[in-house]
């Protein structure tokens, strides 16, 4: 019988799963404004690597957080707006899309890498110049272009 009370009273207090914050890995999501919003509020629940496995477009993703608000998650009007963003900007079908940048236009290239107009040109003429780019590296080649935004989205980039 003691034993019992034993259990018991180790079984207390332990919180609940629900009450208990488990850490996910988030080595998949993008980096970039809301993030770090989106982690904290979305990995309460679940890991965030449902989001990147289910991009939607802004309908889809304000459906979603008005669906999960419904559920308990717990995050200010403007928090929510900062995930809503984040998500559309990062974990939406135009935003996960493969770009191809040997096809790519200069303005493709603006849209899908963000690049400026004369960073995309840039790419686009040394393309021309030189032939197809084969890697990440021949593209790091163009001169003055922002190499991060290119590092940023390099997991998209086909060639």
């Amino acid at each position: 019988m003691q034993g019992s009370a034993v259990a018991f009273a180790q079984q207390a207090a332990v919180p609940p799963p629900a009450a208990q914050h488990v850490q996910h890995p988030t080595t998949e999501l993008p980096p970039g404004q809301g993030r770090d919003t989106t982690l904290r509020v979305c990995s309460k629940c679940h890991s965030p690597n449902i989001l990147i496995a289910n991009p939607q477009d802004r309908q889809g993703w304000e459906n979603t957080i008005t669906k999960m608000s419904g559920l308990g998650a717990t995050a200010t009007d403007d928090e929510f707006t900062e995930i809503l963003e984040y998500l559309v900007k990062n974990v939406s079908p135009q935003a996960t899309a493969k770009i191809n940048v040997n096809k790519s236009s200069s303005a493709d290239l603006q849209t899908s890498l963000e690049l400026s107009p004369k960073d995309a040109d840039a790419v686009v003429a040394y393309r021309t110049k030189n032939g197809d780019f084969k890697t990440l590296d021949d593209l790091k080649k163009v001169p003055d272009v922002d190499l991060k935004k290119i590092d940023d989205k390099k997991d998209r980039l086909i060639f």
